[in-house]
């Protein structure tokens, strides 16, 4: 609903400190400008960290430091802080409309987002805050555009549909915006009912599948990949649901990542996926429906309705699943959403900020400082500068995670993943588990905090792991806190038993324990039928400063694994002081 508003804040935002920086040798904007370059990059700690440092440098006077501390703070769904951060750069901008504007429209677009019915009061507070920067800035597009937005959330149509129009006739406004607003005024439904976006493919069973084909039906997407294998492992589960709702209007989609075209359709033909298949080869449903993380499902009801999104693969996923499944099937259908589903769908919001009045012009970006991928014969090759599990080092085929207390030597020209890489995988790991806490409990307040089982290094032979693709061979470490004092082996017998069942895998052999420098490691090897192919993968666990850590060699062949795990004997992990 905001996102046109919530692109061109942060243009607003970012944009100035760059421009300052190159000509000024404040302290304060410095800081900005290198906590923007760190946000920039998605290395949002770091950003944070520069970010509370421009505050200090400043005295605990700039709303742009807490405008920008709050930005960090969404984008890690710490949401309540995000809305103290405004409120406190609110009162920071004094008589300084420019920030004191920017805080509003901030904290309208986030209270919206937390939103999630019509009567909810934070749409009303959203409100308050839109007219509260028009008030300031009655020119401000932005904001007449979200105040009719909002509007329309809360079913005050015949408000909204006025602000949008008076949106509309604003000189300057982007045509595609403009569209947008007419759109929505034209159906007030859109613009608070999160219809699936247009789609039409043709299935591996020759059948063509699009929002008008499946009208009338409970649709669940399920969105895969062979080489996943968290989507490996919800087959059964999706074979259970398909079996159970074989006699009601629902059907069961899949829409796969894959690029090798015979090891899916073997993958399909092996593992008796019946249901409705789809290799999407361009990648354009995907992008309709803004995947970036599997497995993803998606149930769209009898009027095109997206009613689930969940990212992921937990022990309350198919509970969750048929819950949703059960509702949308009871759910009787809506002429007036059946209506508003089949006419033409508003323009697709642009990944750029709307070109207004407004807008500021464009900065060039400095020079890159990424770190590469390591690479045979670099001396320093990666470096996580940062506290924590992600304050972590690689020096030529040396992983040193100070936080672990952990030493190992990974194979010798493999490609160590970018820190960013593995940060932006746990981001949407956590947000995919923030979101299904959500769905559970629409009503609860956002979860601050969540503990997940980080990706804290990965490795691979042939390139840079991205986190969802296996490119074999490849290793990935997690870890997890724990306040286990020793491992059960008795436990994690019964722990790789069930993995390897719900995974259509099978143990190579019982599970061990073994010892590596007096550390103890518990160890499960596996084989899981990839369609034609099998991957072999040993697990092992241990414990490090408090940690659960869980280590994942994937090998092609089980003579392959045997070399690679052989690598284990490297790893030295010190007694916490």
């Amino acid at each position: 609903m905001f996102r046109a508003c919530w692109f061109l804040v942060q243009l607003l935002l970012l944009a100035p400190a760059a421009v300052v920086a190159q000509q000024t040798s404040d302290p304060v904007t410095q800081a900005l400008a290198q906590g923007d370059t760190y946000r920039n990059k998605k290395r949002y700690d770091l950003a944070l960290e520069s970010y509370h440092k421009a505050d200090k440098l400043s005295r605990h006077t700039s709303a742009l430091a807490y405008l920008r501390i709050a930005s960090i703070n969404r984008l890690q769904g710490n949401f309540s802080d995000a809305l103290d951060d405004a409120k406190h750069a609110l009162k920071l901008a004094g008589d300084d409309k420019h920030f004191a504007v920017q805080a509003h429209l901030f904290r309208a677009s986030l209270l919206s987002s937390m939103a999630s019915k019509p009567t909810d009061k934070k749409f009303r507070e959203a409100e308050e805050d839109v007219r509260a920067a028009l008030a300031l800035q009655p020119e401000n597009a932005v904001a007449r555009y979200n105040l009719g937005m909002v509007l329309l959330k809360q079913e005050r149509d015949s408000e909204g549909v006025a602000e949008l129009t008076a949106f509309t006739a604003i000189s300057g406004a982007d045509p595609a915006d403009v569209a947008r607003a007419r759109s929505y005024a034209a159906n007030p439904l859109r613009a608070r009912t999160p219809f699936a976006p247009g789609f039409s493919f043709t299935t591996l069973e020759k059948e063509n599948i699009s929002n008008v084909a499946l009208k009338g039906k409970v649709v669940l997407l399920d969105f895969w990949g062979t080489w996943c294998p968290p989507c490996r492992q919800s087959v059964p589960m999706l074979i259970a649901l398909n079996k159970k709702y074989a006699n009601k209007p629902f059907q069961l989609v899949g829409i796969s990542s894959d690029h090798d075209e015979e090891i899916w359709r073997s993958y399909v033909q092996d593992h008796r996926m019946t249901w409705t298949e789809y290799i999407d080869h361009s990648g354009s449903v995907l992008k309709a429906f803004d995947i970036d993380a599997y497995p993803t499902y998606i149930l769209i009801d009898k009027d095109g309705v997206v009613r689930l999104r969940q990212s992921g693969l937990g022990p309350f996923t198919g509970g969750a699943l048929e819950e949703a499944i059960d509702k949308a099937l009871k759910r009787p259908s809506n002429p007036e959403l059946a209506e508003a589903a089949s006419s033409p769908p508003p323009p697709a919001p642009a990944n750029t900020a709307p070109t207004l009045a407004t807008r500021p012009p464009s900065v060039a970006p400095g020079p890159s400082s990424s770190p590469s991928a390591s690479r045979p014969g670099s001396e320093v090759s990666l470096s996580a500068d940062a506290a924590g599990l992600e304050g972590w080092a690689v020096t030529e085929n040396v992983y040193k995670n100070r936080e672990l207390h952990l030493t190992y030597e990974f194979p010798r020209n493999w490609n160590a993943s970018k820190p960013e890489t593995l940060r932006a995988l746990n981001q949407r790991t956590e947000a995919a588990n923030r979101a299904a806490m959500l769905q559970r409990n629409p009503d609860a307040s956002p979860p601050q905090h969540i503990t997940i089982n980080r990706v804290v290094f990965s490795a691979s032979l042939k390139g840079e792991d991205d986190g969802q693709r296996l490119l074999l061979p490849c290793l990935r470490i997690y870890a997890v806190p724990s306040r286990a004092g020793a491992l059960n082996l008795s436990r994690f017998a019964q722990m790789a038993e069930s993995m390897a069942t719900g995974s259509n895998a099978k143990l190579l052999a019982p599970p061990i324990e073994i010892m590596v420098k007096g550390h103890q490691f518990v160890r499960a090897d596996l084989v899981h039928n990839a369609g034609r192919n099998q991957l072999y993968r040993a697990f092992v666990q241990t414990l490090a400063a408090g940690y659960l850590v869980s280590i994942n060699f994937y090998a092609s062949s089980a003579e392959e694994l045997e070399t690679l795990a052989a690598s284990l004997q490297s790893i030295s992990i010190e007694e916490s002081p």
